[in-house]
Parts: structure tokens; C-alpha cells; sequence
């Protein structure tokens, strides 16, 4: 039966090839976007898990030191002789420095190890097979030598690359943040993926970093002897300040930290299918306006409706059947094409990498090949609903058919309603695992596009209304006719309109929106800039990335040389919350709460209470400004009390696991204000710096900001800072034009691929445009003859038309920027703040909006008018003399 319905529908398809091309672009557009940006997040992930694997190794459990101050040898020796440990590992972690072929310093990670003791546990840390060692097993534990991975090896000279090549590593001390360095000879390579990375013996690292004596984690397997890491953990006595847990999963870790991301780029990419759904829809009305005295005649001959209804949707199942395999094809091209252009922004080991055929996810492969045939055949069903309902010995006779189904008055409205209150629901609890994905403000967006298309036919008549008050509408045959086709057929219109109204509000929503973040950024960026120069120091401590201390004597320096007019120290660390065992940013500086970019007003202190923080005076409380993103993790308010504690300082959880651990002296605080950061997704404190010195007594700073005098340019204040330091290349000087027009270009390029994707989604919907249009037509070449027998002239149809289409696409332009500004407001006001935690100022680039409508609008009423020539033609005359 299916074969013998695919024959009958394979001259149709073939007739009709140029509207089914575009019916197969817009499945395999939609299919495409959404496999390849499937494709990018998952490699980016599977990537990241493998290097973070092959870092961390296959221990059983890592010992740490909880206030990331290492670990004493002596505990390495007697963790080695408990008898249920098979196998300890020593391993240092830290960041250096190398220089690339240009001469300019690069950041690397490295690893001291123990070879001969770890090897079974990080084989890819262990030298290449294919590479030959000098030394043999000597040279894996010889002082004088590194291994770097395939990413360190890239960045150096292709001279450096040669084996035996001389290296000065180069790292900020563990102690006070001076620069060390270290002169080494190049080994040989290793195979550990991920970011530059360079592995040596476990005294050279230690030696480099200043940590004689300490090392930063113990890596631990267990004997099988039927014990359990938790067993053996109950069984010992650490002291006080030491945390044993299995390794953690970086992959995961990753995964949940870019889920919102991830989830809302696929999202997008949905979109586009959505809206090629509803081409689809065009094109198969239009197929059914086409043929009605085909259908009618088959009817005739003995074809029952649900034959003709089955008949359509094996077209709607072949086509999608072919748009979803051409769209699979060409989403694997687009994910190898993005992997070598945006490689790196995606976190991969390489600047240019592909996908192994082998590595095709068929699971995946399946699903959105299947989800491109379901939207295929869900496209055509309504047609198919139609074509079942078809009074074919109307249709034989030429009076039309009456079969389209009309909505309820009161859908429209309801889905819209119920799209607001699904954008005020509350994010999903932290528990879920799910609380960064705003489905509340999916299922909002989603309802307000079926809304806003269910309200077009109420919209077309309140229109119609206001057209019968316009001045001679009531003695102009052209304005009656089409009031009463608009009267008569406003359900039709609704389908003319579904892709341009989805395509144009959701052109409106992105365009809003990224507008609004974008000025929002840059104001940010004015707030958080003011000074014209910023200095800190080129080198890290650490695997976080925080930034060495800058030498005191260069600041010294500085501060004495009058470069400047006004100096402003500041000092970024991490610290925790009582209570919690995230670490979170810190940035200790000088407070002006005047140019912070504040989120609703500051606060005092509660009034004391009971408990120990409740009992402090108010003035001995030191006031904190929190990010958006720490406000919603932790659900802290403004004006609520609260312990910091030193990096790494135990909180009660930790400190009741581990037997002997202590708090820390931590510092009572209390939440002033909160803050827009949006250079972090994750949380930030800013308090003052006084405060953060009194409380750590540490006066060391990590970055000076420098306002110049007026008059003097920043060329020569560079050239003056680089001279006081004794270590010219340790130091990094930006001006802040520099860094807010490097932060203009990050943004632009995270967003390129949204108005990558809103261009395709807007094409789809001209395409969706000029399909309806010539289905209606098609449809309707009956109704131009007739008018041309009754003696309107070619000339006054195509007016007729004109007339139709310029309402018709007014209606539809209008309610597309109204239900635009609809959902931008949910993107603005709900689903960034739920998703990144970042808040937005509200911008409607009016000339953009009202050039983007307008396009649209000239857009339909050319594919109308070219349609309408054809249909006004003389074969229009012809269709009529067929009924007599």
C-alpha cells in the first residue's frame, strides 16, 4: 500500500520540484543547525573529559591539602606503607611560562610526578611510544629534562621542537609570587590532550614552583581486598586541614557548568526547524490548492479520503525522509568546518581538529534524523486533515471547497495568557540539577508563537473594522472585496502569515536581545574599566589561573615615579562562604559605590539575632557586594549576615568528615548590595581592600589601575612601567580601550553564531512567504477569472491584490514586532538571568525594527504581486470557461 502511494506521489513531487526543494532546504537547513551544533558541544566535552582524565589519572582516591597549601613529604611516606595501599603517587600542579615563536611568553600547566611510581595510573603522561627517550627509564625521573604535549609543542619554533632543544620554564613562586626559572632540555613528547602542557620530575617541579618539601595531592589505589574507598577512609586519622575524596569527574563538572549554554545554542538551532516546519506547511497547502481537481477527480474514481489523506503524508514522509539524510550529511560537514574554524573557543587540544567517522554518534544521528521526518509529517497533517474532509463533487462542479478548519476565538488569547504565566514561573530548584535551564521560559516562548499565530484571524477582522472607517471605503469595489474576502477567509490568512509572523517575532526577540546585552556590556565595561591603564603580572599560581602578586618593589616603584595621577591598588583571590565548599572570585579594592553597576538598592545589616554572626555589632560587620550569579546560587539576599573564610578554610561539612580540621579565623560580613559581573558566570565578591588586608594581613597586591594626568598618552607610560620593572616580560599593561574593545570582540564572536542562525531562520520564513502566497493564488485563479468575466481589467485584480497582501502583511508585520518584543522581554527579563544569571538593560533599536518589518512586509507583497501576475493571466479565463 505505502509503495503503491509513493508512486502515485512521486510525479506530484517530481511537477512541483522547484516549491519541494524548498520545502527539502528548510528540513535539511533545520535538521543541519541542530545535528552540528549538537555535534560541537559534545565533541567540546567528550574533549575536555579526555584530557581531564588523562591528567588526573585512574586513582582510587586523591589526597589534598583543603587550604591548597600542599601536602608535607612525610605524609607521602606514611600514606606508602599503609597495607591497603597498592599504589602512592606523588604529583605537583602548577602554571609556567614558555615562549612561542614569536618571543611571546604563553601559559602551560605542569605536572611533577614520580614516573616510576604513577605511570600505571597516567600512562598518557608517559613519553610517546613512538618517540625515542635518551636515558631510557633514567630520563623519566632526570631533573634536567620535560616532556610537553602536542598543544605546548605547536606553539614553539619548529627549531625548539627538536629533541634535546634547552627550555627556561619560567613560574611564579608558591611563597611570595617572585618569578622563578628553571633551564631544562626538551625530552620528547606525550600524548595527554587538552591545553599546553609540559611533565617533568616531580624535585624539578618542585624546585621551580618553591615547594621543596610539599607536594599538592597523593594519588591512591587500593589493594582489592574487598575494602571500599569509604571503608578505608573511616579507618584513618589525617590531620587537621587534609581532604581524601575519589577524583573528580572534570567532564561532569563541565557538562553542568555550560548546560544552560549548551541547552539554549540548541534550542536556537531548533528554531530554525520550527520555522522550516511551517514552510513545509506552505508548501504542502499549496500542493493541495494545486491539484483539488486532481483530488476531487481520484476521489471520483473510487479514492477513499483516508487514501488521499495517506497519500500527502507519504509525500510529507519522503521528503523528510531525504531533507533529514541531506541535513545529517551536511550537518557533520558543518561540524568538521566549525571545528577547524572554532576549535579552540571550544575548548579542544588542537586549533584545528576533525571529526573521525567513527566518532559519528549514530544514537544522535537517529534521533534527529527522526525528529526531521516527525516534523515533516506533523507539517503536512493539517493539510492531510483537509484533504480527507474535501467535498469532491464541489470541487468537480468549481465552487471551491469549504474543508479548512477554522481555531476558536478565545486560543489565541488563552495561549498567550498562558505564555505570561508561564515566563513568571520560578527557576527549578538546585536539587534538580536542572536549575540553570529555564523551561518555564521555553514552554512561555513557545506558547506565545502559537498564540500570537492563533490571534491573526482576530486580528485580520479588527483590522477589517478599522478599514470600513476609512474616508470612501463604503463606494470602493476594490476595499469591499477585500473586506469581505479578509471576513471570510481569516483563517487561511493565518497560514499565510505563520512563517513570517514566527520568522520576523523571533528575528525581533534575538535582535532585541543581543542589542540589549551589548549596550549593557559596554556600560559595564565603562563601570568596571575607569582607569587608563591596568597592570598585573604575566604569571599564575596555581591551576585557577589567579594571578601572581606584582613584586612589591615594582610597585614601590611606581607609586614614587609620579607617572601617574591617581593609583589604585587591588588584590584578586578566592574564598569561601560558610557553609559551602565552592571557592568563589574575590576582588579587593577601593569602593565607589557611585560607579558600580548595582542591581537595586543598598542594604544595612539585619537586626542581630541569636547565633554567633547574629550577636556581632553592625560596626564590626565588613560590607561585601556579591555578583547576581552568587546571589542565586547560594539564594543570599541584600542586608543578610554571613562568615568569609580564607581560601580553602574548612566549612562545617568538611570540617565534620575530617577528624582533627578547624575552621579557620574567618571575617563576619554582610551582603551591602549586589552587582552585575559579567565576566564570570560563576560567583564574585568585591569588598574593600583595607578590609581584606586587616583580615589576611597580607599587603600584596595583584593589579594596579593607573589614571594617567591629563594630557599624557599611554605609549609612553608603558614604555616608563616597562622600565622600573626589573622583569619587563613578567609584566602585562593594558589600556582599557584595549580590553573593552577586546571584550566587544569576544562578545561579537560568541554571538555570531545566534545571527548566523537568525538569518537562516528569516530566510526560511521569505521562503514561507512567497509559498503561501502562490498558494493562495493558485487557489483562488477561479475567483480572478470570474472578476475578469464581471469586467475588472488585469490591472484592477492585481490592485485587488496588492490591496490583499499590503494588509495581509501589515497585519502580519505588526503582530510579528509586538510578539518579538513579547519574547525579547522573556529572553531579557527571564531566561538570561535563569540561565547565566546576568541581568540586562531593556533596548528597542526602533530604526532596525522598523527596517527589519519593513522588509518583510515588501517582501510578501512582491511574492504576492508575482504570484498574482501569473494567476491573473489569461489561464485564469480559462479556469472558469471549464465549468461551463
Amino acid at each position: 500500500m505505502l509503495t503503491w502511494l509513493l508512486k502515485l506521489s512521486w510525479p506530484a513531487l517530481r511537477h512541483q520540484a522547484g516549491r519541494q526543494l524548498l520545502a527539502l532546504l528548510a528540513i535539511c537547513l533545520g535538521v543541519a543547525l541542530s545535528f552540528a551544533v549538537h555535534l560541537l558541544n559534545s565533541s567540546a566535552l567528550d574533549e575536555f573529559g579526555r584530557a581531564s582524565a588523562s591528567l588526573n589519572g585512574q586513582p582510587d582516591l586523591v589526597l589534598r591539602a583543603a587550604d591548597g597549601g600542599g601536602l608535607p613529604e612525610s605524609l607521602f611516606a606514611r600514606v606508602a606503607q599503609d597495607p591497603a595501599i597498592s599504589l602512592a603517587a606523588p604529583v605537583i600542579e602548577g602554571q609556567a611560562q614558555l615562549r612561542d615563536a614569536k618571543g611571546q611568553p604563553f601559559n602551560l600547566r605542569l605536572i611533577g610526578w614520580d614516573a616510576l611510581a604513577a605511570a600505571v595510573m597516567n600512562p598518557q603522561l608517559l613519553p610517546n611510544s613512538g618517540a625515542k627517550t635518551s636515558g631510557g627509564l633514567t630520563a623519566l625521573i632526570d631533573p634536567q629534562q620535560v616532556w610537553l604535549n602536542a598543544a605546548a609543542l605547536q606553539r614553539l619554533a619548529p627549531a625548539a621542537r627538536e629533541r634535546g632543544q634547552a627550555l627556561t620554564l619560567r613560574a611564579a613562586s608558591a611563597d611570595n609570587g617572585q618569578a622563578l626559572s628553571l633551564d631544562l632540555n626538551l625530552a620528547g613528547s606525550v600524548s595527554a590532550p587538552g591545553s599546553p602542557l609540559a611533565v617533568m620530575d616531580i624535585a624539578a617541579a618542585q624546585l621551580l614552583l618553591s615547594r621543596l618539601g610539599r607536594i599538592d595531592r597523593i594519588d591512591l589505589r587500593l589493594h582489592n581486598t574487598g575494602i571500599s574507598p569509604q571503608a578505608w577512609l573511616a579507618q584513618q586519622s589525617w590531620p587537621a586541614g587534609i581532604s581524601a575524596a575519589p577524583p573528580p569527574d572534570e567532564g561532569a563538572r563541565l557538562s553542568e557548568l555550560t548546560r544552560a549554554y549548551r541547552v539554549n545554542l540548541s534550542v536556537l538551532s531548533l528554531m530554525a526547524l520550527f520555522t522550516g516546519s511551517l514552510l513545509l506547511f506552505s508548501v504542502m497547502s499549496l500542493s493541495v490548492a494545486q491539484r483539488l481537481p486532481q483530488w476531487a477527480l481520484l476521489g471520483v474514481l473510487g479514492m477513499t479520503a483516508r487514501e488521499r489523506a495517506t497519500m500527502l503524508l507519504s509525500e510529507a514522509l519522503l521528503l523528510g525522509l531525504i531533507g533529514s539524510a541531506l541535513g545529517l550529511l551536511l550537518g557533520w560537514g558543518m561540524a568538521q568546518l566549525g571545528l577547524q574554524v572554532l576549535g579552540s573557543q571550544l575548548g579542544l587540544s588542537r586549533s584545528h581538529a576533525t571529526l573521525a567517522f567513527e566518532q559519528l554518534p549514530w544514537g544522535a544521528a537517529a534521533a534527529f534524523g527522526a525528529l526531521g521526518v516527525l516534523v515533516s509529517l506533523l507539517s503536512a497533517a493539517l493539510p492531510a486533515l483537509e484533504l480527507r474532509r474535501l467535498p469532491v463533487a464541489q470541487v468537480l462542479k468549481g465552487l471551491g471547497s469549504q474543508s479548512a478548519l477554522g481555531l476558536p476565538a478565545w486560543l489565541g488569547p488563552s495561549l498567550l495568557t498562558l505564555g505570561l504565566g508561564l515566563a513568571m514561573l520560578p527557576p527549578l530548584p538546585r536539587s534538580s540539577g536542572w536549575a540553570e535551564v529555564p523551561l518555564g521560559a521555553y514552554a512561555a516562548m513557545l506558547s506565545l508563537l502559537l498564540g500570537g499565530i492563533a490571534c491573526v484571524p482576530q486580528l485580520l477582522r479588527l483590522s477589517m473594522r478599522a478599514l470600513a472607517h476609512w474616508p470612501g471605503a463604503s463606494r470602493s469595489a476594490l476595499l469591499l472585496l477585500v473586506r469581505e474576502r479578509a471576513r471570510d477567509q481569516a483563517g487561511e490568512a493565518s497560514r499565510a502569515l505563520a512563517g513570517v509572523l514566527v520568522s520576523l517575532s523571533l528575528s525581533v526577540s534575538m535582535l532585541v536581545m543581543v542589542g540589549s546585552f551589548r549596550l549593557s556590556l559596554d556600560d559595564w565595561l565603562s563601570r568596571m574599566l575607569p582607569a587608563d591603564l591596568y597592570v598585573r603580572a604575566s604569571l599564575a599560581t596555581g591551576l585557577d589561573g589567579q594571578t601572581a602578586p606584582l613584586p612589591t618593589e615594582f610597585v614601590e616603584a611606581v607609586s614614587a615615579s609620579g607617572l601617574s595621577e591617581h593609583l589604585q591598588p587591588q588584590r584578586s583571590d578566592r574564598i569561601q562562604l560558610q557553609g559551602n565548599s565552592e571557592r568563589f572570585a574575590l576582588m579587593a579594592r577601593r569602593i565607589d559605590e557611585a560607579r558600580l553597576p548595582l542591581q537595586g538598592d543598598l542594604a544595612r545589616p539585619e537586626p542581630q539575632g541569636t547565633g554567633k554572626l547574629g550577636k556581632i555589632a553592625e560596626q564590626d560587620l565588613t560590607p561585601i557586594y556579591i555578583s547576581e550569579a552568587l546571589r542565586d546560587t547560594l539564594a543570599l539576599r541584600p542586608g543578610q549576615r554571613l562568615m568569609l573564610l580564607q581560601p580553602g578554610g574548612l566549612n562545617e561539612n568538611a570540617a565534620a568528615s575530617t577528624p582533627g580540621a578547624e575552621q579557620k579565623p574567618g571575617l563576619p560580613a554582610y551582603v551591602r548590595g549586589v552587582w552585575r559581573d559579567y565576566a564570570r558566570q560563576s560567583g564574585a565578591v568585591l569588598m574593600p581592600l583595607d578590609a581584606y588586608q586587616r583580615w589576611r594581613g597580607d599587603t600584596r597586591i595583584t593589579e594596579l589601575l593607573i589614571w594617567l594626568p591629563e594630557g599624557q598618552t599611554a605609549g609612553p607610560a608603558i614604555r616608563r612601567l616597562r622600565a622600573i620593572a626589573a622583569q619587563p616580560q613578567d609584566i602585562e599593561i593594558a589600556e582599557s580601550a584595549d580590553l573593552r574593545e577586546m571584550s566587544m570582540k569576544i562578545f561579537d564572536r560568541s554571538f555570531a553564531v545566534t545571527v548566523w542562525l537568525q538569518a537562516v531562520t528569516l530566510a526560511i520564513g521569505l521562503f514561507g512567504i512567497a509559498a503561501a502566497q502562490s498558494a493562495q493564488m493558485l487557489a483562488r485563479k477561479r475567483e480572478f477569472g470570474l472578476l475578469l468575466h464581471l469586467g475588472f481589467c488585469r490591472a484592477d485584480v492585481l490592485r485587488l491584490l496588492l490591496l490583499e497582501a499590503g494588509l495581509l502583511c501589515a497585519v502580519g508585520a505588526l503582530a510579528g514586532l509586538s510578539l518579538g518584543l513579547g519574547l525579547s522581554a522573556v529572553l531579557v527579563w527571564v531566561l538570561n538571568p535563569q540561565s547565566f544569571h546576568w541581568s540586562m538593560d531593556m533596548h528597542i533599536p526602533v530604526a532596525r525594527l522598523a527596517a527589519l518589518a519593513g522588509a518583510m512586509w515588501l517582501a510578501g507583497v512582491a511574492a504576492a504581486w508575482l504570484a498574482g501576475r501569473r494567476a491573473a493571466s489569461d489561464a485564469a479565463v480559462h479556469a472558469v470557461k471549464e465549468d461551463w
